[in-house]
């Protein structure tokens, strides 16, 4: 696969998870935010209009006119309204007696169903609910949290919320959570795609060391095939030459036969018969539970009563090889040579071989030696 390509659709992958994240935690990170804030400040309003109540019940009790009273609470909340929390005054007929937008003094007070005088205040969920989660249109600019009757005057304090002040920052937060997560995005994004670009280039590596390695591996099996194929060619065309070509072979084979080394023929057994077999028609002898069998090249079997061992000291190690405990294999019967895992080599013979034929990585020097003679 095009590694551009795979960098970039592991890009977008992590763009696109991380925008899922975004869209399912910035709204709860926000949500959380705005109830701590609106918490805060109804706990701050509630204790205004405490502290309220019993500043009037104390100027009452010091006989302080319930007009002079008013006018000084009208002084200290005057223009509180711009706050995110503040309070007002409004007597049981309902009308303002204290508002900190003056003009509202004498009107009607807005009438509420959420609380109830007495009642505990609204808490910051419910709130959260009634200003965000109605339609702009129906959104109240302020929501009364509290209400506290003040003793000995027909006075109830109201605790306001401002509504659009804690909606301003709400804003604050969104854009304050959506920069922060886009940071913190990009920087994620930049360290996986650091990750990514290693972890390709390690494996990129890794795998041109391999293709180097089986490039290599493929030459040397060639290499071994053609020798092998040369080999078996100079054997058939001093094999099919004349006398004159033949006689160093065979005066190197009577030497060798004078040392007691080689063998024109070894003796087998097919049932209860003797059949010797010229070693030059003999493909590979192979060991299989405890018994040697000696296969010729037209396929046919027999057996032996000698060991591979004693076998194949009395063979011409020119033409014959011992692959491993189990089986000496002819070079004229070797057919192909193939790679088997890391260092093991495969022959493939002809007849073909009933057990799989294997050189070990100790024993492929030697062959390869033994095929360049």
């Amino acid at each position: 696969m095009n590694t551009n390509r795979f960098y970039l659709y592991a890009t977008l992958g992590m763009l696109l998870f991380f925008c899922l994240i975004t869209l399912l935690a910035a709204p709860y990170f926000i949500r959380s935010s705005a109830i701590t804030l609106l918490d805060s400040s109804i706990t701050a309003s509630v204790q205004k209009a405490h502290q309220l109540a019993e500043l009037s019940n104390h100027a009452i009790s010091n006989e302080l006119g319930k007009d002079d009273l008013a006018d000084r609470i009208q002084k200290s909340i005057e223009n509180t309204d711009q706050q995110d929390s503040f309070v007002s005054i409004f007597d049981w007929s309902g009308k303002n007696i204290c508002y900190p937008d003056i003009t509202q003094v004498g009107r009607e007070a807005p009438s509420t169903t959420n609380v109830s005088v007495g009642d505990e205040a609204l808490n910051a969920t419910q709130l959260y609910d009634i200003l965000f989660k109605q339609s702009k249109e129906n959104a109240p600019s302020a929501e009364i949290v509290y209400l506290q009757s003040v003793q000995d005057l027909d006075w109830i304090i109201a605790c306001y919320i401002n509504a659009n002040n804690i909606g301003e920052k709400m804003q604050e937060l969104k854009r304050y959570f959506y920069t922060l997560f886009l940071i913190i995005g990009l920087l994620m994004w930049l360290f996986l795609l650091i990750a990514v670009r290693l972890i390709s280039s390690y494996y990129e590596r890794q795998l041109a060391l391999k293709t180097t390695r089986f490039e290599d591996g493929v030459l040397n099996l060639s290499k071994l095939n053609d020798s092998l194929e040369n080999y078996q060619k100079q054997l058939f065309e001093q094999q099919s030459n004349g006398p004159s070509e033949i006689e160093p072979i065979k005066e190197e084979e009577e030497i060798s036969s004078e040392s007691g080394n080689t063998k024109q023929r070894i003796l087998t057994y097919v049932r209860n018969e003797l059949l010797p077999i010229a070693t030059n028609d003999i493909a590979y002898i192979y060991v299989e539970n405890t018994i040697t069998y000696v296969v010729r090249k037209d396929g046919k079997r027999s057996t032996s009563n000698d060991s591979l061992d004693q076998i194949y000291t009395s063979l011409n190690e020119k033409s014959f090889f011992r692959v491993n405990r189990q089986i000496i294999v002819a070079i004229s019967a070797i057919d192909k040579i193939t790679k088997f895992g890391n260092s093991k080599l495969k022959i493939e013979v002809h007849p073909v071989s009933e057990i799989d034929i294997f050189i070990g990585k100790n024993k492929a020097a030697s062959f390869k030696q033994w095929l360049d003679l």
